[in-house]
This record gives C-alpha cells, structure tokens and sequence, in this order.
C-alpha cells in the first residue's frame, strides 16, 4: 500500500464522515437499550436473594424484608421490626452468535462469528427499612435495575453493527408505608436514576471517498471505530397497596411509573492505523467527533400477585407483570456538530408479561427453603426488530435458595438461578453501511446470591 499526499478537491473523507454522523450517532441510541441477559428489554431483576430464589416470584405481595421498599412499598408497614438487607450477586450470561452478514452489495463480511459475547458481571442491591410506629413505616432501596457487557471479538463479522456495550443503571427509592386498617395498607416515594453506557463500532469506510490514498493492495486492515459515551439523569415514583382479606392471604399491586431521562454524550472516532498516519485523515476524524444529546423513556410497569400461606410452613406465591416497552418506538438524538442535523432512530419494542409461581418452606426454626418458575417475555418481536447490543429473547427461569437463621435478628441467604432461552433469530441492521446480520443467538444466564438480613 502506497500513500499520496492530498490533491485539491479529491479528498472527501472529512464532509463524507460528517454526511455519515447520524450513522455513527445511532449506536447511543442502541448502547441506552442494551439489556441485560436474563430480563427482558432493559431489565436486570436481581436486586435481592430472596427474589432470585423465587425466579423473581412473589415479592409484589410477600412483604417479608426490607427489599418490598422498591417491589412493593406498601408491604413496609407490615414488617415485624426495622432491617438492614444487603447482597450481591455474580452473573454469568452468554450470547453466543452464528451466522453471518452481508454488506449493501450483497457480499459477505469477512471474520469471525465471536465466542462468549458478553462478560460475567456482579451487582448488588441494599435496603433498609425503619419501624416509626406500628402503622408507619420508611424505607429506602439501591439497586442496579439496568445493565449490561457486551465485547465482540474486533474481527466479529457483525463489527459494523457493534463492538462493545457497557451500560449501567443506578437507582435510589426512598419510601412510606401506612396501614390504613388491619387488612389495607398503601406505599409511595419518589426514586432517582442515573443511567450511563458506552458504546463502540466498526466503522465501515467502503463508502468513503478515499481518492487522495491508493489503497490499490486491497482492503485497509484494522479498524476505525466510533467510541460514543453518555449519561443522562431521571425522576420517579412507585406506589403500591397490600390487601389481606384473611390471615393467610396477601394480595399485591405496585405500579412502577416512567421516567424520562436526558442523555448527554460525546463520539470520538478513531482511525485505523493505517489511515492514522495520515495528519489529514486524523484531523478529519476529530473534527467528526463532538457532544451529542438525546432522549430515552425508560418504560412504566405494573405488577401484580398473591401470596398463600398454604400450611404453617409452606406458603405459594403467583405474580404478573406488565411492561411498558413500546414506549421505545424511536429515539431522537441532536449533536452539536456544525453539520450536524437531528436524527431519529426505530426500535419497535413491544409491550411484556412477565409470570411464574413460587413456593417457601420453613423446614426448621432455622432453615427456609425457596424455589420457583417463571417466564419472561422478550421485547423484540422478531428477528427484524432484534439488535446485537441486546440479543433479546423469551426466558424461563428455574431458581431456588435456602436461608439460614443463625440468630433470632440474623439471617444469611444462598440462591441461584438458571436461565433458559430458545434460539432467537436475528435478520436486521443498525445501518445501510453496517450491512444485514443473519443468524441465531443462543443466551442463557446464571446467577448466584448472596444475601444478609439484619433486624433491630
């Protein structure tokens, strides 16, 4: 490969980079979706032990620790006494591809179909909730309710599509329960959310006009990449209601309101080696760089449920959930860039259910049992509406834990879960120039909790 200095009106790579922005832009619109591997559309849904070895069953009406401050405010009032609740959690997904894609012309894209795909992760989630009086009580959550890693090998056949996605989510509840009669109680408080994610892709220069460099010896090789950051605050509420139409029922009901959340973000570009030798290729690079902004509505919810104490020590739980993910129809982003324009961007998610059952038993004084089933409905309807940064499928959950009481105000809990989902197809592209992938991801996820109570 030889080099030719720039000839006057010949070299375009500059305008035709700006002409390609919004083509770099729409990856902060994927990377603020990309979801994580065992919920559906955003979703991550440990926040605490208990929840995980139910298969995520039961806490809209169980009211049985701290963590009902954000599943379901309104069981605060009916907690035997003040506690601390903490755990952690280590996740271990998978997202393995194969398939291929094919440029605009047709032809394939060289590389390799990747390995794992995503990273194992851990997380965590801490609540604690404060007895004012027999009837009043507070509480305040930290979850993590969004997130995910995603790293494709630099020469997956899909580098055009994306490369890396880091995302996480931050939320803080703050709650009050009041138990208006014996048999009705009612929760409310604001939550707060910080969202954060980068994103990377391969740049795909074939349609850039590169007359002032022969590249006569045939393709440049390494990557240009697009390296796009942003982050974006938001205000909510959740509300609940806990009704106990007898001694051993409870029935729950909690709506987890929107949140709009203003993204503000930053594209750097780098060139491929090659090309970054260049000082007019480099400087064309930057000045394609600059801030971006945007907007995401992270959707609503409604959950609702039913717990039985069948026996003494065996009770069941039944929960539903309903998600609001077709309000991420489109994204609109603007960029500061001179050139730059408005772009909009389709997602076409679809509304979820979410279900399952799930059972405790009280084996000793000391030892509980847990266990439970659930499905969960993915937010992509098909293999068009489907995106590498969130490989997004149907997932059945079988879970279960045990928790142990060594102390009258202490208790530790071990679960785990197992997440399985069928082959979800994908027939779809994040731009002309990123071509089409074709092919079938294979997910499935496992967790493992760790949880501590403490009562005072």
């Amino acid at each position: 490969m030889t080099m030719k200095p720039p000839k006057a009106g010949t070299f375009l790579l500059a305008p035709a980079l700006t002409a390609l922005r919004p083509v770099i832009l729409s990856p902060i619109a994927l990377s603020m979706l990309a979801p994580g591997a065992h919920a559906a559309g955003l979703a991550l849904r440990d926040g605490d032990a208990t929840s995980t070895a139910n298969a995520y069953v039961g806490g809209v009406s169980r009211a049985g620790d701290a963590a009902t401050v954000s599943l379901n405010p309104a069981g605060l009032s009916l907690l035997p006494s003040s506690e601390f609740y903490g755990n952690v959690f280590y996740i271990d997904p998978t997202a393995r591809f194969s398939g291929r894609n094919r440029g605009a012309d047709g032809r394939p894209t060289p590389g390799s179909t990747g390995g794992g795909n995503i990273d194992p992760s851990g997380s965590g989630g801490s609540f604690g909730a404060w007895k004012v009086t027999d009837r009043l009580a507070i509480g305040l959550g930290v979850t993590v309710p969004y997130g995910v890693r995603m790293n494709y090998p630099t020469d997956w056949v899909g580098r055009y599509q994306s490369l890396v996605t880091h995302v996480s989510d931050y939320d803080l509840t703050l709650a009050a329960s009041y138990r208006l009669t014996p048999k009705l109680s009612i929760g409310l408080g604001p939550r707060m959310d910080f969202l954060t994610g980068r994103f990377t892709r391969a740049l795909n220069l074939a349609s850039v006009n590169l007359a002032s460099v022969n590249l006569a010896s045939g393709p440049i090789p390494g990557n240009s990449v697009a390296d796009i950051s942003g982050n974006g605050f938001a205000f909510g509420y959740v509300a609940g209601m806990l009704y106990m139409p007898d001694s051993r029922t409870r029935i729950g009901v909690a709506y987890h309101s929107r949140m709009g959340i203003a993204l503000s973000g930053r594209t750097q570009l780098a060139a491929a080696p090659v090309l970054a030798q260049i000082p007019f290729v480099r400087a064309a690079f930057a000045e394609a760089g600059g801030h971006v902004s945007g907007q995401i509505t992270l959707p609503d919810s409604v959950d609702f449920g039913v717990t039985r104490a069948v026996t003494d020590r065996l009770s069941v739980s039944l929960q539903g959930e309903w998600t609001h993910w077709s309000l991420l129809s489109e994204l609109n982003f603007t960029t500061d860039h001179p050139g730059g324009a408005s772009t909009s961007f389709a997602v076409n998610w679809r509304d979820t259910w979410f279900g399952g059952i799930a059972g405790t038993y009280r084996l000793t004084p000391a030892v509980t049992l847990r266990g439970g089933f659930s499905y969960d409905q993915s937010a992509s309807a098909d293999a068009a509406t489907r995106i590498t940064q969130a490989p997004d499928s149907d997932r059945y959950t079988l879970a279960g834990g045990v928790e142990y009481t060594p102390l009258p105000r202490l208790s530790l809990e071990l679960s785990y879960a197992h997440l399985f989902t069928p082959a979800a197809p994908i027939d779809a592209t994040s731009a002309p120039e990123a071509g089409t992938l074709t092919g079938t991801y294979h997910d499935s996820a496992n967790v493992v909790a760790l949880g501590s109570h403490l009562r005072f």
